[in-house]
C-alpha cells in the first residue's frame, strides 16, 4: 500500500470503531476512556493500526475479580473466555491477560487484570473487486448516489471505502458482542460451580451395630380360641373287603 492509501484506509477504519465504540457506550454505561460497563464488567475497543501489512486493533474486558467466588483463579478465567472466543469463525491472532492500571483521580491508581485479545484484518477479507462492481452496477441501476469519501475523486474508489466500512462494522460488533457472551458464560459457569460444591455434605458412617436381619414374614398363625373345636382333615377310610354272601342250604326231599 502506498502512504497516501494506506492514511485513506486507516482513518476509515478508525472512523468506523469509533462510530462502534460510540453505539455500545450509548447502550451500555459509558466510562473513562471511551469504555463502557455492561453486566458488571468494563469493555474497550482499541483504535487500528498498520502491522506488517495487516489492519490490527484490540479488543478487551476487565476480568470481573470482585464478582467471582474468591477461590478463583484468574489465570482459569483467562483461559475459558479465550477458550470460547477460539471457537469463532474469525480467532484472535493474539490473546493475553493484561494488567492496567488506571488513574481514577490524582491520588490513586486502581490496578484491574484483563483479558486482551488481538485482532487484524486483510484489505481482501474487507472487500473484492466482484463486489465492487456489483455495487457500482446497482447504483447506476436505482441511480443512487455514491457517498462521497474526501481524498477520493473515483466511483469504485468510493466504493470500496464504504465495503471497508461496512466489513469492519461487522467485525468489531461480532467481536466485541462475543466477549460480552464468553464473559457472561464463563461467570455463570464459576459461580454454579462454587455453589453446588457448598450444597454438597459429607455423610459421616453410622455407629450403630447392624442388627441381624430379620425373617421373612409368612402367613400369621390362627391363634384357637378355647372351646372350639378344631377342624381335622377328614381322612379317606380305605374300602372294606365285600362280605360274601352265605349260600342257602339245600333242602332234602323226604323219602316215602
Amino acid at each position: 500500500m502506498g502512504n497516501l492509501r494506506n492514511k485513506i484506509f486507516l482513518q476509515t477504519i478508525n472512523e468506523t470503531l469509533e462510530s462502534a465504540r460510540a453505539e455500545f457506550i450509548e447502550k451500555h454505561t459509558p466510562k473513562k476512556e471511551n469504555r463502557f460497563l455492561t453486566k458488571g464488567i468494563t469493555y474497550e475497543i482499541g483504535p487500528c493500526q498498520i502491522s506488517d501489512g495487516y489492519f490490527t486493533f484490540e479488543i478487551s474486558s476487565k476480568i470481573p475479580e470482585s464478582i467471582l467466588p474468591k477461590s478463583t483463579k484468574l489465570e482459569r478465567y483467562f483461559n475459558s473466555v479465550v477458550r470460547i472466543m477460539n471457537k469463532a469463525a474469525k480467532k484472535p491472532v493474539d490473546t493475553k491477560m493484561e494488567n492496567i492500571i488506571h488513574n481514577s483521580n490524582k491520588l490513586e491508581f486502581k490496578e484491574r487484570d484483563y483479558v486482551k485479545l488481538t485482532y487484524r484484518y486483510s484489505e481482501d477479507e474487507l472487500y473484492t473487486y466482484a463486489e465492487v462492481e456489483k455495487r457500482l452496477k446497482y447504483h447506476k441501476s436505482k441511480k443512487i448516489q455514491i457517498p462521497d469519501i474526501p481524498g477520493i475523486a473515483t466511483p469504485s474508489g468510493k466504493l470500496v471505502m464504504v465495503l471497508v466500512q461496512e466489513s469492519m462494522a461487522k467485525g468489531i460488533r461480532t467481536h466485541v458482542n462475543n466477549l460480552i457472551k464468553a464473559n457472561e458464560e464463563v461467570k455463570k459457569v464459576l459461580i454454579a460451580a462454587t455453589r453446588n460444591k457448598g450444597k454438597k455434605t459429607v455423610t459421616k458412617p453410622s455407629t450403630k451395630k447392624k442388627s441381624a436381619p430379620k425373617p421373612k414374614a409368612g402367613k400369621p398363625a390362627k391363634v384357637k380360641k378355647p372351646g372350639a373345636k378344631v377342624k381335622t382333615k377328614a381322612v379317606k377310610k380305605s374300602a372294606k373287603p365285600a362280605k360274601k354272601k352265605a349260600k342257602k342250604p339245600v333242602a332234602k326231599s323226604r323219602k316215602k
